[in-house]
């Protein structure tokens, strides 16, 4: 199968979660959580720096992992029989999931080291300032994972290599909690003390952000061995208010990175443990702002048999705090100076344009009829002039050319009389129109930008070149209000970190399989409004054209101003130069047509500017077709 060279893994495996799995997958913001049915990563820039893009894929590989693997009945049932020790189970599940995931999806395993690879000092520092329950977890999901590194935790997992000996028969979520069951019940033995109830606002304590009560290894960073009966203990199974060891974070690593789509072109893989945003007995909640938690269950309210004790400090697994740290700090760095973010992609939308009353596509038909007719027929004389025939001299039989047949009375070796024909013929095209209809966009300039696209449409159908042709703008189904709402931060300063805030706006006007007189129906319907997100426009016409099967693909954008959203036009022009650099890197041919402005040139390098409106499409026909005889070759 073609890899789309416009769709990043981030976006394949999103996809391929939302189809297997109907697992939704937005990009919103600057926080990661999931509630199991929908999984929100930061909003990120594009291009996208690539250790934060792995990051997050890990994050998904993870996800899907628990969602194709994971029974979240017996983790439910297992944290209602260890109040605060649900970390025990989720390490053992998170160790079989991504053994499992490796088997299914082979490009797993290369993610998850690289993922590994890219948290393990922060894994290391953690580790440090956690008490003996975490350090337990945590060491056993290493023992049991792929990665072949403890960290320096060998000591935690002495005496316990005979019940670690049976992972390698542990098949399913129901065997990973037997074997847990026995790991913490060894633990326990060795591990007996006092528990006590830290008072309201101890230091020590936060409220859980899992919905269940993990203990409490703050500040502790002793062996297992030294633990102390002091307010450090660590609960029995049941007790309703441990305080020691983060249980949650031991959990395995949500950041694992996978994925399918490594090995058949689109990411197939899953849910982190630490960061699906339920608690490992199955209660639905939020999870605090960029820490991915244990991994989920069913969709039951917050508080439901949920012991009122303190939580460890994050709601995820050690190795899941870790990575959500690893994303929050990447996602920190970045400033809306330099890279183009979309708030949210949740809401924009592509959309076939709607077709016009009869009377208006009449009146559009009705004008200029001679004018459309003529630059029809220079366009189309204009590719047939070079489909040219000639003689090829260089044959030793066939028919005799009359040009040549003097030089049978001549002395040369090579005589060069016979003639075959020879044609030239053009490549297979595909071409991809792509509108501005931004405000800037005036009556006047839409009335004869309607009628250029008339022209190309009708010519290029005459030709029997496959096009496509669409408008772009921003609508007004999501603003920065709502950004300010949703995340109840300062409109200034999401202002200041992002690029766009309004939805985008694709309007279809015609389809490659569709024909031209369906996409005159809704020419007269377009009208320009909103702003001018050029970049992700011209990346989306992108995506379309270069899966198509022709051996040639052109890309012809038409504006009248420059790229720019809500928050400036640097961030704006600076991405649509990086998509035109990826146009040309897998062969699409950009051409340019800007509308009574030059702005396009600093972006596409093959642009036109057209100073007066009546002659756009005449000029525009002029360049399509000096660009469609690039396309001739000699045959024969």
């Amino acid at each position: 199968m073609r890899t789309n060279p416009f769709e990043s893994q981030l976006e394949r495996l999103a996809r391929t979660l939302t189809e297997q799995f109907g697992v939704n997958v937005v990009c919103q913001g600057e926080n990661a959580w999931t509630d199991g049915k929908q999984i929100v990563l930061p909003s990120v820039p594009e291009p996208m720096d690539e250790g934060l893009e792995r990051m997050m894929v890990g994050y998904l590989d993870h996800e899907m992992a628990h969602v194709a693997f994971s029974e979240f009945k017996v983790a439910e049932e297992f944290a209602k029989r260890h109040p605060g020790y649900e970390g025990m189970l989720n390490v053992v599940e998170d160790a079989l999931i991504e053994r499992r995931a490796m088997q299914r999806w082979p490009g797993v395993r290369a993610n998850l080291d690289a993922l590994f690879g890219q948290i393990r000092d922060r894994v290391t520092q953690l580790i440090a300032q956690r008490g003996p329950f975490d350090r337990f977890c945590t060491a056993v999901y290493l023992k049991l994972a792929h990665h072949n590194d403890l960290i320096g935790l060998d000591r935690e997992i002495v005496g316990y290599e005979d019940l670690l000996g049976r992972f390698a028969a542990v098949q399913e979520t129901t065997d990973a909690a037997g074997l847990a069951e026995d790991l913490l019940k060894r633990w326990l033995s060795r591990h007996p003390q006092k528990c006590q109830t830290p008072r309201p606002g101890d230091g020590n304590s936060a409220p859980s952000s899992t919905g269940s009560n993990l203990p409490s290894g703050s500040g502790q960073t002793g062996d297992s061995d030294r633990e102390s009966a002091s307010n450090q203990g660590s609960p029995s199974p049941g007790d309703e208010n441990p305080q020691t060891g983060d249980s949650d974070t031991a959990d395995g690593p949500d950041n694992e990175q996978g994925s399918p789509a490594d090995e058949d072109g689109s990411d197939s893989q899953g849910p982190a443990k630490g960061s699906s945003g339920q608690t490992a007995n199955g209660k639905n909640r939020k999870p605090k702002r960029g820490s991915p938690d244990s991994f989920a269950g069913d969709s039951k309210p917050v508080g439901d048999a949920t012991p009122a004790t303190p939580s460890s400090h994050h709601g995820g697994t050690l190795i899941s705090e870790a990575l959500a740290g690893a994303i929050a700090d990447g996602v920190s760095q970045l400033s809306n100076s330099t890279e183009y973010r979309a708030f949210t992609k949740q809401y924009d939308r592509i959309d076939t344009v709607a077709a016009a009353k009869d009377g208006d596509v009449q009146a559009l038909l009705a004008t200029g009829v001679d004018v459309v007719r003529r630059l029809r027929r220079g366009l189309a004389n204009a590719l047939r002039s070079a489909e040219k025939r000639w003689w090829r001299d260089d044959q030793v039989r066939g028919s005799l050319s009359p040009r040549t047949l003097y030089r049978l009375g001549t002395d040369r070796r090579l005589l060069d009389v016979f003639r075959v024909r020879s044609t030239v013929q053009g490549r297979s095209t595909a071409v991809c129109v792509v509108l501005d209809a931004s405000g800037s966009m005036t009556s006047r300039k839409m009335d004869v930008a309607r009628q250029a696209m008339r022209v190309l449409l009708e010519s290029l159908g005459d030709l029997k070149i496959a096009t496509e042709a669409f408008t772009f703008t921003t609508g007004d189904r999501f603003n920065l209000a709502e950004a300010a709402k949703l995340t109840g931060q300062d409109p200034n300063q999401l202002h200041g970190r992002f690029s766009r805030f309004g939805n985008l706006e694709i309007g279809l006007i015609k389809q490659y399989q569709e024909p031209v007189k369906v996409a005159l129906r809704r020419l007269p319907t377009v009208r320009g409004s909103g702003l001018t997100p050029l970049g992700e426009a011209m990346q989306i016409g992108a995506a379309r054209l270069s899966v198509r099967p022709e051996s040639r693909r052109i890309m012809l954008v038409l504006t009248d101003g420059k790229a720019g959203c809500e928050c400036g036009d640097a961030a704006a022009i600076d991405h649509a130069r990086h998509v035109a650099d990826l146009c040309r890197k897998v062969g699409i041919e950009l051409i340019g047509v800007g509308i009574q402005d030059d702005s396009l040139c600093a972006i596409v390098a093959d642009t036109i500017v057209i100073h007066e409106l009546q002659e756009l499409p005449a000029q525009l026909c002029k360049l399509l077709g000096r660009t469609l005889q690039k396309g001739l070759s000699c045959v024969g």
